[in-house]
């Protein structure tokens, strides 16, 4: 097996658990219509592909989230919505943490690969450097668009088999996969001993070297 010298993980419900709960709270308090918000018009149901991929600004993206709601909109609801989404973000798995440890321990460079909010691009995003963060924003492509990934893989100038992806969603894991990039579905409780199968072989080649 090729030593992986990349690995990309998601960051919401990779890096740390994520919920819109807080913002579905807030908004079902503030809407003015609290049937039509029963009837699919609460955040859980807004579509947030545009504002993903950078085609809205933070205040396009409020005031049409407010529409959405039936929220009336004013000069605090970017600031009120802010508040709410950052509120959904856990604290950081330590699963995570070990397995990002473990990866450089072995040499490999961590980056960082999401279909972020542009509100939430102040979390997660100290874990590496700023030039192997990517984002759907920035790049204009959503996950599981396998032209994300290539554009990642011409951007760290590495070979797909180099590379792996770690993504709580089985697409976007396939998606990376169907390039030849090796995946792992991640799950809090299995994430160690999955990666242990792409670092095993460099761990036993390091041995056998010491003796």
């Amino acid at each position: 097996m090729p030593e992986i010298k990349y690995a990309i993980f998601d960051i919401g419900q990779t890096i740390y658990p994520f919920t819109l709960q807080p913002l579905i709270t807030h908004m079902q308090r503030e809407t003015t219509e609290p049937k039509v918000f029963a009837r699919n018009h609460s955040p859980q149901f807004y579509d947030y592909n545009p504002y993903m991929k950078g085609e809205m600004t933070d205040v396009e993206f409020a005031e049409e989230l407010c529409f959405f709601c039936r929220v009336p909109y004013n000069e605090n609801r970017l600031q009120e919505i802010n508040t709410a989404l950052h509120q959904g973000c856990g604290e950081r798995f330590s699963e995570t943490l070990k397995a990002i440890n473990l990866l450089r321990q072995h040499g490999t460079n961590i980056s960082l690969l999401s279909n972020a909010l542009p509100l939430l691009a102040d979390t997660g995003t100290d874990i590496t450097k700023p030039d192997l963060v990517f984002t759907s924003y920035n790049l204009g492509l959503l996950k599981p668009d396998t032209a994300i990934f290539q554009t990642v893989l011409n951007k760290l100038n590495t070979a797909p088999e180099q590379t792996l992806f770690l993504d709580d969603k089985k697409a976007n894991v396939e998606a990376a996969q169907s390039l030849g990039i090796n995946g792992i579905v991640y799950h809090p409780k299995t994430v160690l001993k999955e990666l242990a199968t792409y670092l095993q072989p460099h761990s036993t080649l390091s041995r056998s070297r010491e003796a």
